[in-house]
């Protein structure tokens, strides 16, 4: 099993991966440090977006499962519902127009 990196240090890589591609990434919501779950949601900047979150593999790898798609305001209501479900959870928001989130990237 591959340790697994804190959830802090996870965010830090992917905003450097993220900038590197001069795609922009906000912090709505710092969860736990250590192990906050993350989401991640992508807005396309025309009104839709879509939220990922993580699960971990067998090996403790981390992998983004898409968990909700559609109207802004739509995804404003599931993220607001997560919220209320874990203190700790981290909220990050990726802009980008066509798509690019690089999620895969940054693994563990």
């Amino acid at each position: 099993m591959a340790p697994r990196v804190t959830s802090e240090f996870w965010v830090s890589a992917y905003k450097q991966v993220l900038e590197a591609q001069a795609i922009p990434l906000f912090i709505i919501k710092k969860g736990n440090a250590a192990a906050g779950a993350i989401i991640v949601r992508i807005s396309d900047l025309q009104g839709k977006s879509k939220i990922f979150g993580q699960s971990f593999d067998m090996d403790g790898d981390r992998r983004w499962v898409e968990l909700a798609a559609g109207k802004d305001a739509e995804m404003d209501t599931v993220i607001l519902r997560q919220k209320k479900v874990d203190s700790d959870l981290w909220i990050l928001e990726v802009e980008t127009r066509h798509g690019n989130h690089y999620l895969d990237v940054v693994s563990s």
